[in-house]
């Protein structure tokens, strides 16, 4: 019981952390570091696979042909292909999100001035954070949870890719026949450790966004839709008791 409560106590900590200041939704600044990060991570990591070409050899005497066809046949997926595909997904889902929210926000902000222009300013300053309230939007939350989902679904996606597909072509032993060339030829790929452990990087990495993603789900499910939902009837009820 004391390590779960710990667990949870946890999550009030991270999402103050990450509160923006213009509260469009939690996390925003959060998402915004971790999206240079995640481009940055991929970036330095693909250096160790830049000449895989080169890495890749083969024991025995054996043709530049023989070679190059043992590597295609050992290649036969792209890895870099992969790793700059997620590399240019993740910040796009985020940014995609960041536009349309905030372009959802400047129309409702630009409603809210023509309706409210003899309004006290008090009245105006109340009204305007009713306009960045979630629980408030449904489509904005919409959004929000589904951008959680598209980002988890990327990241489920990559980490199954990056275990069971590219780190066993660097860990397992690799062995080549092909017709051309006939014989078994013992092949290795140099830099093996650099190469799994940029593997393992991203494969943490991804882990944690995926941590993330459900942790905010769950907090933002409960704040907006929960919470959101019991303060609604207790302001109904109070509204029923005053009449």
């Amino acid at each position: 019981m004391a390590y779960s409560t710990r667990v949870w106590g946890i999550v009030p900590t991270i999402m103050q952390i990450s509160k923006d200041p213009t509260n469009f939704y939690i996390g925003r600044s959060l998402w915004l570091s971790l999206t240079f990060i995640y481009v940055s991570v991929v970036y330095v990591v693909q250096i160790t696979w830049y000449d895989l070409a080169k890495d890749f050899q083969c024991h025995g005497n054996i043709s530049k042909a023989c070679l190059a066809e043992c590597y295609e046949t050992h290649f036969i997926r792209p890895v870099l292909g992969v790793w700059y595909a997620v590399g240019f997904v993740f910040p796009f889902i985020f940014f995609v999100m960041e536009f349309f929210v905030s372009q959802s926000v400047r129309k409702q902000s630009k409603m809210f001035k023509k309706q409210n222009t003899d309004n006290k300013e008090d009245h105006t300053e109340k009204k305007e954070d009713e306009i960045f309230d979630l629980s408030q939007k449904k489509p904005l939350l919409a959004m929000y949870l589904v951008y959680f989902l598209a980002q988890l679904s990327v990241q489920v996606i990559f980490l199954v890719i990056l275990i069971h597909s590219q780190l066993p072509l660097v860990k397992k032993s690799i062995w080549c026949s092909t017709r051309i060339c006939q014989g078994t030829y013992a092949c290795v790929i140099m830099g093996t450790q650099e190469k799994m452990m940029s593997i393992i990087l991203l494969a943490t990495l991804s882990v944690l966004i995926m941590t993330l993603c459900i942790m905010f789900f769950l907090y933002t499910m409960n704040a907006y839709l929960v919470t959101g939902a019991n303060l609604s009837k207790r302001y109904r009820g109070s509204i029923k008791f005053r009449q």
